[in-house]
């Protein structure tokens, strides 16, 4: 039957159709409701819904920094809406108006917003949920974003962009200005930067650069200035300031490399710790609830106060050498997989910055990485240490492990098997993988050698590259 209706949806339809038409007998007033989700978003080829079916179509698989009747990044869902749009006598949308997975990261979509209703109402829509932040009191210009929607919801040939002056006049008054050109300014970054714009999206990486944070932050300075002598206006900039704050809290270990080592401006905190502790008393002072679709504040203050660390002291190897000749990789940067089982950051007195990553002598996974970055790999090749120690019950035999792999190649880029007798001394040793050219995907690994009878753990301080 599936494959007769060359959809999922076929069957879904099918069935709620029969518990529809059952409903109808005794109600016949009564809409039942299904949703075209994920796997039954496309429409079937015979099934037709009931007079009496609603059927929800979603977007949650769409970029929203694109227009979804234009956008090139949206043209499977146009394929859908338009097929749902012929079939269905009661087409209703969820939509989603923002980023799920990080609720206080700038979410640039304001200039789909319009365009996307009036499609909506061209393809037959007799109803929408817009889908925002529910339980973030500190996300993306929330309440100008709910404004607008509103307003188009409730006449969608309303021009947007009245909409948001007036918002912006009327909520922040002389920081109107600044804060537009803000709001400008992350919506050209990521028209720019051909990056897609999910509903789930972990960082700003892909589209929001060092130069936009730095143009971002000047304009909410001066936000900040023509709001000073109110209190009132001052605290709505500096709640909307949040997201751009997180966002360098979010990357901050790259960015403050970036700018070292391409010796460019860097506006971001100059004490991250102190910056760290600041955000986290504004967002407790605004009561923010959750930083993510179910994730409260509170369970998030570790991992950020990890990205927070104050620098440690250059290795040995990197004595003398100018900041921007050396690059220092600390534990919250690395990729634990399958953490506090396989690997776990632990603290660490012998460690750098006290605090290390520890994997224990019962596997042999790669459960620490690091992913070299872009910004690192465009540099040429880097000779890459890596600093371990070993914790044994023996005093000969396998330690660990370790490497750099690039996907795609036969063989990795390097690889050493590291013995109890040269680690195991209680201190922790570099080791040298190398000097390489790292291509993109390229990361660096360490993996213990499943022998709990001759080894306790693993320990990685830190990883560095010099140029």
């Amino acid at each position: 039957m599936e494959a007769e209706e060359e959809a999922p949806s076929g069957l879904l339809i099918r069935f709620v159709n029969a518990v529809a038409e059952d409903i109808e007998r005794e109600f016949p007033d009564m809409w039942v409701e299904t949703l075209a989700y994920q796997y039954t978003r496309s429409a079937p080829k015979l099934a037709r819904p009931g007079k009496n079916v609603i059927v929800r179509l979603c977007t949650i698989e769409c970029s929203f920094c694109q227009p979804l009747e234009t956008g090139p990044q949206n043209e499977a869902f146009r394929r859908d809406i338009d097929a749902w749009s012929a079939v269905a006598p009661q087409l209703y949308i969820w939509d989603y108006v923002t980023n799920f997975s990080q609720s206080l990261l700038p979410h640039p979509n304001l200039r789909v917003l319009a365009p996307n209703i009036r499609f909506f109402v061209e393809r037959n829509a007799i109803g929408l949920f817009e889908q925002g932040d529910a339980g973030c009191a500190c996300g993306d210009f929330v309440a100008l974003r709910a404004w607008v929607l509103a307003h188009l919801m409730w006449n969608p040939s309303r021009d947007p962009n009245t909409l948001v002056s007036e918002f912006l006049q009327g909520y922040y008054g002389p920081a109107a200005e600044p804060l537009r050109e803000y709001l400008d300014l992350v919506h050209a970054a990521i028209e720019k930067s051909g990056a897609k714009l999910p509903c789930y999206l972990p960082d700003t990486s892909t589209w929001l650069t060092l130069e936009d944070l730095n143009k971002a932050t000047a304009l909410f300075d001066a936000a900040g200035r023509k709001t000073s002598e109110d209190a009132v206006l001052s605290d709505r900039v500096r709640k909307a300031r949040m997201v751009l704050d997180y966002a360098w809290l979010n990357r901050h270990p790259a960015l403050s490399r970036q700018a070292r080592l391409q010796e460019i401006p860097y506006l971001g905190p100059t004490d991250p710790a102190a910056f760290c502790e600041a955000f986290i008393q504004a967002a407790e002072r605004f009561d923010i609830g959750n930083y993510r679709e179910g994730g409260a504040f509170k369970d998030l203050l570790p991992a950020l106060r990890s990205r927070c660390h104050p620098p440690a002291q250059p290795p040995a190897e990197c004595a003398g050498k100018a900041e921007r000749d050396w690059v220092d990789i600390q534990d919250n940067e690395f990729q634990l997989h399958n953490p506090d089982t396989w690997a776990a950051i632990v603290d660490d007195a012998k460690a750098s910055d006290g605090k290390a990553a520890r994997m224990p002598a019962d596997h042999t996974q790669w459960a620490v990485q690091y992913s070299v970055p872009r910004e690192l790999s465009d540099l040429g090749p880097l000779q890459c240490f890596v600093v371990v120690r070993a914790e044994a019950r023996t005093a000969s035999g396998a330690a660990f492990t370790l490497g750099i792999y690039a996907p795609g190649q036969k063989a990795g880029l390097a690889q050493k098997a590291v013995s109890i007798e040269d680690s195991a001394d209680g201190t922790y040793h570099s080791i040298d993988l190398g000097r390489q050219s790292f291509p993109p995907g390229a990361y660096v690994w360490i993996a213990p050698c499943n022998n709990p009878d001759q080894m306790e753990a693993v320990y990685i301080d830190r990883i560095f590259f010099i140029r």
